[in-house]
């Protein structure tokens, strides 16, 4: 019986003082909503007394609101709980009280059926009544519901959801619903153009190719400052030569000193700027030569590459 199966039995923990205060206020707030027969705000109050608190006599009270709230299922199903309650804790009276009024109530109920088909069940099939999960033990058995709206559901993976609502009359009433064969879902397509990037491998030519064009432009580029430093060193010698003596060339002012060892620098840098350019050029030309045969580099991809040659250019100008 779907009520009872949904019903939670689970232990709880030790109620503090404050809950017990709060259980205790919505309690009688709950009765006073009774006296004036708004029975679907005070079973609410009710439920929440029940769960800070529970207690036997919070529960009669709460299925006894179920009835005259008209969910003649949940109280039904309250009733046995609170008479299997009841008779754990030795209460005999209040066990009478709870097995009486649900057997006045089993000729009242509203029952519902779900029909599935063995043939006609999915991997993964799922049912639902008002977003209640339905177990499957209970499919193709007259289960109590509450009467009012009720919506039915089933869903299983890879297929469309099917959905029904129908109006739950007040029992004695019985309803039968036929789950029909879900049909598979439409494959999603991608977009045109769309691409999983992360899963894409450039073509090896092409990346031999985008290689070859950065390090030949680097390699250019290094070339060209390593020649700037080069003239650089070339006329800081030849200036220092106008701070020193004629007859003794080492015999320098400060300055002619300064000018001398900024033109070493200078040529070193030259010479390290100018080595690994050639080298960067051979490189990125063998690269090229020795590409795999491909369709040529995008624009997309010459694009990139011009632009990494002058920030990488610019870089070596801060170092240098």
């Amino acid at each position: 019986m779907l009520a009872v199966l949904l019903t939670s039995a689970a232990a709880r923990a030790e109620t503090s003082s404050a809950q017990r205060a709060t259980a205790e206020a919505l309690f009688e707030q709950a009765t006073q909503l009774m006296s004036e027969e708004r029975f679907g705000q005070a079973c609410e109050k009710f439920a929440a007394s029940q769960e800070l608190d529970p207690a036997l006599g919070t529960m009669l009270y709460l299925a006894d609101c179920y009835e005259r709230a008209g969910r003649s299922a949940s109280a039904w199903a309250l009733f046995r709980e609170a008479a299997e309650t009841a008779e754990r804790a030795g209460q005999a009276d209040r066990q009478h009280i709870a097995d009486d009024r649900a057997t006045a109530l089993e000729g009242k109920l509203s029952k519902l059926e779900l029909r599935v088909p063995e043939a006609q069940r999915p991997a993964g099939l799922q049912l639902f009544i008002n977003d209640v999960p339905v177990p499957s033990a209970s499919w193709n058995a007259a289960l109590p519901v509450d009467p009012g709206p009720t919506r039915i559901e089933a869903r299983a993976p890879d297929k469309k959801t099917w959905t029904t609502s129908l109006a739950v009359a007040e029992g004695p009433a019985s309803v039968v619903i036929d789950v029909p064969q879900l049909r598979d879902a439409p494959h999603q397509a991608r977009p045109d153009g769309a691409k999983l990037l992360q899963s894409e491998k450039p073509p090896v030519g092409a990346t031999h190719r985008t290689a070859g064009y950065l390090l030949g432009a680097t390699g250019v580029v290094a070339l060209a400052v390593g020649g700037f430093l080069g003239y650089r060193a070339y006329s800081l010698n030849k200036r220092s030569k106008g701070e020193c003596r004629t007859d003794e060339p080492n015999a320098c002012t400060p300055d002619g000193v300064h000018m001398r060892d900024d033109a070493r620098t200078a040529g070193a840098l030259s010479t390290v700027a100018g080595v690994g350019g050639a080298v960067l050029t051979v490189s990125g030309i063998t690269l090229l030569l020795t590409a795999p045969t491909t369709p040529p580099i995008s624009a997309e991809s010459a694009n990139h590459a011009r632009a990494l040659v002058p920030a990488f250019g610019l870089q070596l100008g801060k170092v240098w």
